[in-house]
């Protein structure tokens, strides 16, 4: 309950922080001073130190796999927070309102990292996306924002239809909406039990943006202002993710038929999802709409953790996770500076800042999965987890080509940076604070790749602190 209550009370702060702090520097550090205090409250509650704690057993749980991934995001969110402190301010002047449509986003994701219960789940994934409407509509004077807004708004809706159908069926069958009680079901009501979990994986498809429902996703993120697709694409795809595993972890296999049946369906949505990411990718002109659909990518790799539900699986997760939120961060903001978001905007930017530039690159190739970076060990765990049943090893082949060919669009990116004459000769001024940020994130991009046993290290402080 800590998250939940600490999240929420950060949100309302933010609601009338506004009307106080006028200086949007102040807006940034209270954000960060609140991301801490999220992240305190989360260390308290894995060492026992919880509010209500036991007071509802049916709806909410102390997990700490998930309470760790939430002090994650929280840490990638102080991240994101200080490296796009000035670009708050671009999509209009109401900065405080857009933290406080942030910060009740995180209650959503509070209370993912909690639930033992499937509505709650619901009410979870809801209180996190209506925000992100919002904030995808949040640039009024742009027509592509707006347009943004109602897709995303509609498509959302479309999707919760289905999952609520989902949920409806397995209750229908089980009897209970509580995951442990779905484990543990006698299968009176088969039929409509498996029909009941293909809806919902079909729907927290939609939420984490894979086929056949993805998309939505291009337009959207390339819609909405970066500032805010930035966060969607990173931590907003990481607490699906985190449903996603969760979720799953509940459903119960009764038989080999059904065991295949379901590796099948994951199969299908993987190959898919890399195929259409990946050659839709490939036709880009603008870089952040490449971005968008090697997201897609990202998500049909992560997708690979499903098959084998283990803490080796859900670590790789994680990892994978913190790895390209990392990434992703340092991209979009360099996507903020460029001006033009097409392959041309990045044409010597090497020569117009040659941190900004090395950066991006580090952050590309770690997106490519090439070795020494973060991205290639991330690649390599989530791959291996999958790996514990053999007849996957052709979907990793064909993973692993298809994540070759995506090399090609990442490294369109690095030869206009350095190989292509800029028309705009201006220099790109940064701050010291951001340079020592862009520093920051190479160095933990490289340091993730050479060591990934930090990652454990942070995770056992965590739970041993």
């Amino acid at each position: 309950m800590n998250i939940i209550l600490t999240s929420a009370l950060s949100g309302i702060l933010f609601m009338f922080s506004g009307f106080v702090l006028k200086d949007k520097r102040h807006l940034n550090i209270l954000a960060v001073v609140l991301f801490i205090a999220m992240i305190i409250s989360g260390i308290f509650q894995l060492q026992g130190c919880e509010i209500m704690q036991g007071k509802y057993p049916n709806m909410i749980e102390t997990d700490p796999y998930r309470i760790s991934f939430f002090i994650l995001l929280c840490l990638i969110g102080i991240y994101y927070t200080l490296v796009n402190r000035y670009n708050f301010s671009k999509p209009g002047s109401q900065v405080s309102d857009y933290f406080a449509l942030i910060f009740i986003s995180f209650v959503g994701i509070a209370v993912l990292s909690t639930f033992n219960n499937l509505l709650l789940m619901f009410l979870g994934i809801e209180i996190l996306s209506i925000p992100l409407y919002a904030l995808a509509g949040s640039a009024k004077h742009k027509m592509r924002s707006t347009e943004a807004a109602v897709k995303y708004f509609l498509m959302g809706a479309f999707s919760t239809g289905v999952m609520l159908m989902g949920i409806a069926l397995i209750y229908g069958a089980s009897g209970s909406f509580m995951l442990k009680s779905i484990i543990t079901y006698a299968f009176d009501f088969q039929s409509i039990y498996y029909l009941g979990w293909i809806l919902l994986v079909l729907s927290m498809c939609f939420k984490v943006s894979v086929a056949p429902m993805h998309f939505w996703a291009p337009d959207v993120y390339d819609g909405t202002p970066t500032v805010f697709s930035s966060y969607m694409i990173t931590i907003v795809k990481g607490a699906g993710f985190m449903t996603f595993i969760t979720v799953m972890s509940a459903f119960k296999i009764t038989s080999e038929i059904v065991a295949h049946n379901y590796q099948y369906l994951l199969s299908f949505i993987i190959i898919l999802t890399l195929i259409l990411g990946n050659f839709s990718a490939l036709k880009q002109t603008s870089v952040k709409r490449m971005l968008a659909y090697s997201s897609v990518v990202q998500a049909g790799f992560m997708l690979f953790a499903l098959f084998e539900i283990s803490a080796e699986s859900k670590y790789a997760l994680l990892f994978y996770t913190v790895s390209y939120g990392l990434a992703s961060i340092i991209l979009f903001y360099a996507l903020t500076q460029v001006k033009d978001v097409s392959y041309k905007g990045f044409n010597g930017l090497s020569k117009r800042s040659p941190l900004l530039a090395f950066a991006s690159t580090v952050a590309l190739l770690s997106l490519s999965g090439i070795p020494f970076t973060s991205g290639f060990l991330a690649k390599f765990f989530i791959l291996s987890s999958a790996m514990k049943e053999p007849s996957n090893l052709i979907l990793i082949i064909a993973a692993l080509v298809l994540a070759v060919l995506s090399i090609y669009y990442y490294i369109k990116v690095i030869i206009a940076m350095y190989f292509r004459g800029a028309s705009n000769k201006k220099k790109i001024q940064l701050s010291f604070l951001t340079k020592v940020l862009l520093i920051l994130g190479i160095v933990l991009t490289v340091a993730l790749g050479v060591y990934p046993d930090l990652l454990k290290m942070l995770l056992n402080c965590l739970t041993n602190v």
